[in-house]
């Protein structure tokens, strides 16, 4: 991808955002620009439309770890109120420009 099309995959973030100091490698799910999981799947909803990525194959669960009920222990549990102990993965307007060249997502 051209720096044109980084950029203007950057300023389409920064504006989906709010955040006007983001640049190509900061981490949307963390770190001090992190943000919650609903704005990113928004903004990746809109990403997807506007850019022409497919991004079925985007594992949410590597960028936000599940939340389950913190002063229960995972063994008391079903599955899908356990929590997740994994650190969240950066998530970064870099791996949207990365995914944006060959139209997939490409990080899972």
């Amino acid at each position: 991808m051209n720096d044109v099309r980084e950029m203007e995959l950057l300023e389409f973030v920064r504006k989906e955002l709010s955040f006007h100091s983001l640049d190509l490698d900061t981490s949307l799910t963390t770190g001090k620009e992190s943000t919650v999981k609903e704005d990113v799947i928004d903004l990746i909803e809109r990403y997807a439309e506007q850019f022409g990525v497919d991004c079925s194959n985007l594992n949410w669960s590597k960028y936000f770890p599940q939340v389950g009920i913190p002063f229960l222990p995972n063994a008391m549990l079903p599955k899908f109120l356990k929590t997740d102990h994994n650190k969240p993965k950066p998530l970064t307007p870099r791996m949207l420009a990365e995914s944006a060249k060959v139209g997939k997502w490409l990080y899972d």
